[in-house]
């Protein structure tokens, strides 16, 4: 009811526009809009309770959203190569598979199917609990395809390497038990980068998550749809995989700016040069 709208629902109002434009301007303009039709139903004879603009508290403006920091494949290789096992194995399911931390922890014997090629995620780790839960989300419950190069390994760990256990746990460290995620972290992908001397800006974090943003960005950039890249990273939709990967170039677009310049430049005369402009 218009006889509602008091400053908590103002305030929610801004509030709301502020988490989806991130700038103050903007909804400042929005505002101002809103508050031109709520006083031409006062000159109208609807009750519309009068809020001053100073009692609103409007947003500051968002801090664009920082890259996030990626193995690319030939750092993903590279890491791969200097990790000792089971990281070895674990980093390169992270790096073809895009799997997050506590997914490659919790995978068991049963998630792997090899007579269909596929990898089932069907638990995950919680970082701090450390105690196994369902995956993320329902979309991240997903079969996942497994690679020639996965199935070549995984065979060889499974025959060589896999301890027998209750839970059937593909990963156990010495005292027989899943892998907490900060060990794999610590012992896995901090020494390996520091054995490469791969140099991070401060501030950046480093874990295995990188190999997924990794696996993204590589993804998006050699021109897989982006419906494609949604299913094989399980996000939600397509919209969840713009937002944070909305500043990478692909190929396709790559591929349609250069068309654009070659027409434009087909009709440039032979002997065009950028000349200086003087300021007289």
């Amino acid at each position: 009811m218009l006889r509602d709208l008091t400053v908590r629902e103002h305030q929610a109002f801004v509030t709301a526009v502020g988490q989806s434009v991130g700038r103050r301007r903007t909804v400042q303009n929005v505002y101002g809009t809103l508050t031109s039709i709520l006083n031409r139903g006062r000159k109208w004879g609807y009750f519309i309770p009068e809020v001053r603009k100073p009692d609103v508290e409007f947003p500051a403006d968002q801090t664009p959203k920082s890259e996030a920091f990626f193995f690319d494949a030939d750092a993903a290789s590279r890491i791969i190569n200097v990790s000792p096992y089971p990281f070895k194995l674990m980093f390169l399911i992270a790096a073809t598979c895009g799997l997050r931390i506590g997914e490659v922890t919790a995978l068991k014997r049963s998630s792997l199917d090899f007579k269909r090629e596929l990898i089932h995620i069907t638990a995950a780790f919680d970082y701090a609990t450390r105690k196994e839960t369902t995956p993320k989300s329902s979309n991240s419950a997903a079969p996942l395809h497994m690679t020639a190069l996965l199935e070549q390994h995984l065979r060889n760990w499974v025959e060589k390497h896999f301890q027998p256990n209750p839970n059937g746990y593909l990963f156990l460290n010495s005292k027989g038990r899943p892998f907490p995620s900060d060990t794999v972290v610590k012992y896995g992908i901090h020494r390996a980068i520091a054995k490469l001397g791969i140099q991070t800006k401060k501030g950046v974090h480093v874990e295995v998550h990188c190999f997924r943003h990794g696996v993204t960005t590589e993804l998006l950039e050699s021109g897989t749809p982006i419906h494609i890249v949604t299913r094989l990273m399980r996000h939600g939709d397509s919209k969840v995989t713009l937002d944070h990967y909305g500043h990478v170039v692909g190929a396709a677009e790559r591929a349609a700016s250069e068309r654009l310049s070659q027409k434009i430049g087909l009709q440039l005369e032979p002997n065009f040069e950028l000349e200086s402009v003087s300021n007289s």
